[in-house]
């Protein structure tokens, strides 16, 4: 009985079933053979990178010092570049300084004292002069090699120092002729002996020499770099005391001759010095520096022990230290072994929780993988009855819904061309219902548009008949002066013009409705019809006295050219244009521009009233609509004039537009065919 119900449950009589069981049979085993291996590996992986990852960290830590230190012996270096230029740029000052008061000197006596009391008066005024440091001074000696003027040397004066030697023996005097022989000015530097030895001072003297053009003479300065010295190591030192970096880094600077230059992160002022009066474990890792950075002139790490800052209790140390060579100076920075080690630990603990969560992940997965099969299996017998299943439902809900079939779900192709052409005849619906729920919306918006027209138009029909009636009742009466009755003559006929032209553009937009808006063409001369109009609004601007504008009409087109077009209805678009602009402008300018592109003739409308804003350019064109400006600002009109003035550029072959920026202006264009 147990047999055959194994083999009932092994081979059963539903193919479906069987390879289901099958799958599922398989899909297990394999995954837990997965699953095991996956654990192993990962156990092996977990011990690869706690080493890999601790002689990773090491060696990281070890290129991130290596590069602090290299970073400040860039700085030093710049800053040494940038030191001797300083003292360079500041001998020359100073003999620039002295050639200018010589100079004017010179310019000032010139014919009016001898030449002798010019040069007395000029060596008077050099040797007077005071510069910063004690011993600045500018000397002058002839180019044939005398001597003219020494500060602190009076003795040298009138003598030949072509052959004279300074205490190292260098014929200094010679040599600075030899220069000017060559150019107008130039630097000298020389090697000096020094008693002072202990900080490996820049033993140098520079000297800046220039001829003055005058009497034969040039001046000169010199300034022993060690002078300045002091104050250049102050800087450095300051600026790498400054450097702080990760778990408590600082760099450290020493001389090699013992003295500490920055010490546990500070400029340090005190007069120990490291190779005759420290302690035991200073003056250990101080000789180990000196022999790093005499066996690895290029730099090199060691080990040590040393005090962290604020504690008494030495640590393990790597540091890297390297020698700057020009002044002794071995520049180092190094990281506490103990810091990395408690770095490593929270890796390695980092790396266990990883594997950790990739042992549950994997357990995860197999769970997830069981299951999805489950569902694989379900849905796989199930396949047919749910295709059909859709199908009838569709069918059921297309009359009232556009749902469409999701296609990917079918299994079966023949299913899937079947749900595609439902699809479409669906589309076809839907497309037929949104274009008539479209035309609906346009018949409403025009419904509404033309009742805010109505409601406008009445108000704006009404203000001139009112002004036309009431003027002409004060006329009947006799009361009135003869100016008066003119002025209301004349304000009637303003009016009557202002309701002629509203149900001109009522009958323009009747015919545009209807589409039977003509146009009549003929011949005229384009430049006389400007002149016409230019000098037509230069008449009703002079009548506008609340306008500040200046209008014009700028023309680049041949003065005997003839276009064939309709020059009323041309003189229509402009009007309503250069209108706009006026209305829209209190004061600036309003200007015409009219140019040939072509076979068209090109006109653009400019001016500098309020503008439109650029949501509203879309709209401006449209029938019965007016770009908003404001709650509280109207400035009156139907609506029509842009529309009218854009079906009839384009019944004379046009295309009209509008560039605009709100409060800078705007600039309407539109081309006409010439011809």
């Amino acid at each position: 009985m147990p047999l055959k119900f194994l083999k009932r449950f092994a081979i059963p009589s539903n193919i479906s079933t069987y390879l289901s069981r099958s799958l599922i049979i398989i899909t297990v085993a394999t995954t837990f053979l997965i699953a095991g291996v996956l654990i192993i590996q990962q156990t092996l992986f977990y011990k690869e990178s706690i080493e890999q990852k601790s002689k990773e960290l090491i060696d990281e830590h070890k290129i991130y010092i290596q590069e602090i230190v290299k970073n400040e012996l860039e700085y030093i270096r710049l800053q040494d570049i940038a030191f001797k230029q300083r003292i360079n740029a500041k001998i020359k000052s100073n003999v620039n300084q002295a050639i200018h008061l010589a100079e004017s000197i010179y310019q000032q006596y010139k014919g009016k004292k001898s030449e002798e009391e010019i040069k007395s008066l000029i060596v008077a005024t050099i040797m007077s002069l005071k510069f910063n440091m004690e011993f600045e001074e500018v000397f002058i000696a002839s180019e044939d090699g005398f001597g003219v003027a020494y500060p602190r040397k009076p003795d040298f004066t009138g003598k030949d120092m072509r052959w004279f030697k300074d205490e190292n023996g260098l014929q200094v005097v010679q040599e600075e002729i030899n220069l000017l022989k060559k150019s107008e000015e130039g630097f000298l530097e020389y090697n000096t002996n020094s008693d002072n030895q202990s900080e490996m001072m820049p033993n140098k003297k520079v000297t800046f020499v220039k001829k003055f053009g005058r009497f034969n003479w040039y001046f000169g300065s010199k300034q022993y770099v060690n002078d300045f010295f002091p104050r250049f190591r102050e800087e450095v030192a300051q600026k790498i005391s400054s450097v702080r970096f990760r778990h408590g880094g600082y760099v450290f600077m020493n001389a090699i001759d013992g003295t500490p230059i920055v010490m546990d992160g500070k400029v340090y002022k005190g007069d120990l010095n490291l190779l005759l009066n420290s302690n035991a474990a200073q003056n250990s890792v101080f000789l180990k520096e000196l022999e790093i950075v005499n066996k690895y002139p290029e730099g090199e790490f060691f080990n040590y022990r040393w005090n962290k800052i604020g504690e008494t209790e030495l640590s393990d140390k790597s540091s890297y230290v390297q020698l700057y060579k020009v002044y002794g100076w071995i520049v180092g920075a190094g990281f506490y072994i103990d810091e990395i080690e408690k770095s490593i630990k929270d890796q390695q603990d980092a790396l266990r929780s990883d594997q950790k969560i990739s042992i549950l992940l994997i357990v995860l997965i197999l769970i997830v993988l069981l299951f999805f099969e489950a569902v694989i299996i379900y849905h796989f017998n199930k396949r047919y009855k749910a295709d059909f299943d859709r199908f009838f439902q569709f069918f059921f809900l297309s009359p009232n819904s556009f749902d469409k079939l999701n296609v990917s779900q079918f299994y079966f192709d023949e299913f899937k061309k079947a749900g595609t052409a439902a699809n479409e005849m669906i589309m076809l619906r839907e497309e037929i219902k949104n274009k008539l729920i479209e035309e609906q919306k346009k018949a409403t918006e025009s419904d509404r548009l033309k009742s805010a027209f109505l409601a406008n138009m009445s108000h704006e029909i009404r203000t001139p008949m009112n002004a036309i009636l009431g003027f002409s009742e004060l006329l009947e009466d006799d009361s009135q002066d003869e100016e008066d009755k003119v002025v209301f003559v004349r304000l009637i006929r303003k009016n009557g013009e202002i309701l002629l032209n509203l149900i001109n553009d009522i009958i323009d937009i009747s015919k545009i409705e209807a589409n039977q808006l003509a146009v009549r063409k003929r011949n005229f001369s384009l430049n006389k019809f400007l002149n016409e109009l230019e000098h037509h609004y230069f008449e009703i601007l002079a009548s506008k006295k609340d306008k500040k504008i200046s209008f014009s009409i700028n023309s680049l087109i041949d003065s005997d050219i003839t276009i064939i077009s309709d020059e009323i209805r041309l003189r229509q678009i402009l009007d309503n244009l250069i209108g706009n602009s006026i209305k829209f402008t209190s004061e600036g300018s309003v200007s015409v521009e009219v140019k040939m592109i072509g076979n068209s003739v090109h006109f653009s409308v400019s001016d500098t009233g309020i503008g439109i804003d650029e949501k509203q350019q879309q709209n401006i064109f449209e029938r019965f609509i007016q770009a908003e400006h404001g709650h509280n600002i109207s400035f009156g009109g139907t609506g029509l004039g842009l529309a009218i003035s854009k079906n009839l550029v384009e019944l004379l072959g046009g295309q009209i537009g509008v560039d605009s920026e709100q409060g800078k202006g705007s600039t309407f264009y539109f081309d006409i065919k010439a011809n």
